[in-house]
């Protein structure tokens, strides 16, 4: 599902209460729910808030780009940002839950989260060394809600070169359907 979103816009953010795996009493996104109206996924970034099955809120978007302006962001810090970026593309490289697990539990080190694997600062020095080494996150957005309730999440949008290939490949289909359809 694509997203297209300019900073600072306003989107409507509701979880349905889905996550990936449950650990430590925690789930590990991603989350489920709708960004804007349509399904989408979400990753957690916020240990601090606590969040119910079958809530909205409205929410600030803001593209995790060297020219963003992080001032409504919760952490307010592009560095951190692009780390806890990274940790989130390691998670989702791996089909390993306890991996998964440990590197969700990095990102929420950055808001209170707890260290229940020991790993922690290990892998914080692994993202900061990636992004003090030219890291650069793609396809990645915060949503900082707006009001005093909901998380703040990240959501992955696929890259334009992505979506252009989506939408040739969905012309094409409708081209053949309808020249089938013809016949």
């Amino acid at each position: 599902m694509a997203f297209s979103a300019k900073a600072d816009t306003v989107a409507s953010i509701y979880f349905n209460g889905g996550y990936a795996f449950g650990d430590n009493g925690y789930g590990i996104p991603p989350y489920q729910g709708t960004f804007n109206g349509q399904s989408a996924q979400f990753y957690c970034v916020d240990f601090a808030h606590d969040i119910t099955a079958n809530t909205s809120w409205q929410a600030d978007l803001t593209a995790l780009t060297t020219t963003a302006n992080y001032t409504p962001t919760r952490l307010d810090n592009a560095t951190i940002y692009y780390e806890i970026a990274w940790l989130l593309d390691q998670s989702m490289a791996s089909g390993n839950q306890t991996t998964q697990a440990e590197l969700q539990w990095a990102v929420w080190s950055f808001s209170g989260g707890g260290d229940p694997y020991g790993t922690n600062s290990t892998l914080v020095a692994e993202a900061a060394n990636a992004v003090n080494n030219g890291f650069a996150p793609v396809n990645w957005e915060i949503l900082t809600p707006t009001g005093s309730y909901g998380q703040e999440f990240f959501v992955n949008t696929p890259e334009p070169s992505t979506l252009l290939l989506l939408a040739a490949g969905m012309a094409g289909l409708a081209i053949a359907l309808r020249r089938r359809l013809r016949a």
